[in-house]
């Protein structure tokens, strides 16, 4: 607590009296004498103060760091409560440990002088406790709505997020979420006051600054719906979840936001989660032009027909028949290169098997990438001698789209019935990304169709 009651603040203004008339205070030493009266204010060098024993707050002493901010650029606002030493060389600090620990660390930063004066409020040595307990349950805190609502009254006083954020020695991060919580619903703000309403509730409302819908979002659901996931996503059902959209991934938000897209930011998630986009319809556009160099290189293979479809599921991908395919003999110089590559992943599967025990993380992680990149040769090896019969390749043709992990993948040797319906859902239409999600587990094409992913490129 670095805050100063009415009697407080009239004692210090005692303090600064009497410090100009002492020069021993001048000189930053302390002004006690051995018939001091009981409760004075005096000014104590920093050196000469210790914890004391009989404090009996015996937990906290937690956000000491931020104090010392504070106490950096506004200064101490409330005393110190000491006890002389048995000895008589120290004062103890029986109030004010946190205070105590926030001055010791600006001492320890150089902010601040070993001696420096602060004030101290001496009391009877029999008093100790008494007054101790007194400072701690003789207060009443602020209301977390009030709260909130003075760190939105200091921006309305022109003040700005980085200054506010200086004097209490937090983040910039932290008064956009404390404001951000403060401009949620009034009626919200009152239930969470009375305890209707979690704190984890509220950051999820917080998503949106339309009070109508927060009250929409909590209110008109039922008591089991009220989970701060369930009301996140009710309040962003329309709109794209970069974390979990596989489109998001492939197109990127950087570029989607560079194009004008519209983002949503969750100030309350982690920093890799909690950014939506708003503009759906732009994400796809995007998403179809940069496939379209992957659809133009499986154009040239001489397919009968290639589709751009940027979202794509297995139950869509089934409604293909097979085509007809064999798969040819490597040539020579094929079979070596593939030998050559299984030998080198069973040397390294090898590897990683007998000596996973004693690979670090970063060994062990390495070896799984190589053995994704030899995997990946064969495979693009293994593509190119699948065959169809003569006449197959310009009656059949290809999908191209994004798989779940974002990468552009083409499902090759597809035969429609009826081309017109080879999709059941037209491109401009868009699933939640929920569905998105469900169905992107079990995308696969259909049986006999060959299948090609690879990364997008940039």
């Amino acid at each position: 607590m670095n805050t100063a009651t009415q009697t407080e603040t009239l004692a210090l203004s005692a303090v600064a009296a009497a410090a100009v008339l002492s020069t021993a205070a001048i000189a930053g030493e302390s002004v006690t004498v051995p018939e001091v009266a009981p409760y004075e204010l005096h000014l104590i060098p920093l050196s000469r103060l210790r914890p004391s024993s009989r404090n009996v707050r015996q937990s906290g002493g937690t956000a000491i760091p931020e104090l010392a901010a504070s106490i950096a650029r506004v200064g101490l606002l409330q005393n110190l409560t000491v006890i002389t030493s048995p000895d008589g060389q120290w004062f103890e600090v029986v109030a004010g440990r946190r205070r105590l620990a926030a001055l010791k660390l600006l001492v320890k930063r150089h902010k601040l002088a070993k001696d420096h004066p602060v004030p101290c409020l001496l009391v009877p040595d029999t008093s100790a406790r008494t007054v101790s307990l007194s400072e701690n349950v003789q207060r009443e805190p602020m209301t977390p709505v009030d709260e909130l609502f003075a760190w939105k009254a200091l921006v309305a006083e022109g003040r700005s997020l980085e200054d506010i954020a200086a004097d209490f020695g937090v983040t910039p991060l932290v008064v956009k979420r404390r404001l951000r919580l403060a401009n949620v619903s009034p009626r919200l703000l009152a239930d969470y006051q009375q305890g209707a309403v979690s704190l984890e509730q509220l950051m999820a409302l917080a998503i949106t600054d339309d009070h109508a819908a927060q009250e929409a979002a909590f209110y008109e659901v039922p008591q089991w719906q009220r989970s701060p996931e369930s009301l996140r996503d009710h309040l962003t059902r329309d709109e794209v979840d970069a974390c979990r959209d596989a489109l998001a991934r492939f197109v990127g938000v950087e570029a989607y936001e560079a194009a004008g897209g519209g983002i949503r930011r969750d100030l309350f998630a982690d920093e890799q989660k909690g950014v939506f986009l708003t503009d759906a319809a732009l994400l796809e556009k995007m998403a179809r032009d940069r496939l379209t160099d992957a659809a133009e290189s499986v154009r040239a293979e001489g397919w009968g027909w290639v589709d751009i479809t940027p979202r794509v599921s297995s139950a869509e991908l089934h409604t293909f028949q097979r085509a007809r395919r064999s798969r040819r003999e490597p040539t020579k110089a094929e079979a070596k290169r593939i030998e050559k590559l299984e030998a080198e992943q069973a040397r390294l599967q090898d590897k990683l098997d007998d000596e996973y025990d004693d690979l670090s993380d970063d060994g062990a992680q390495a070896l799984h990438e190589e053995l994704d990149r030899l995997g990946e040769q064969l495979d693009a090896i293994e593509q190119t001698l699948v065959v169809y019969e003569p006449g197959v390749v310009s009656m059949a043709g290809a999908v191209v789209s994004v798989d779940p992990m974002g990468l552009w993948w083409c499902i090759a040797g597809c035969c429609a019935l009826n081309r017109s319906r080879h999709c059941g859902r037209r491109s401009g239409q868009r699933r939640t990304h929920t569905q998105e999600a469900k169905e992107g587990q079990q995308m696969h094409p259909p049986p006999g169709a060959v299948c090609r992913r690879n990364w997008c490129a940039a």
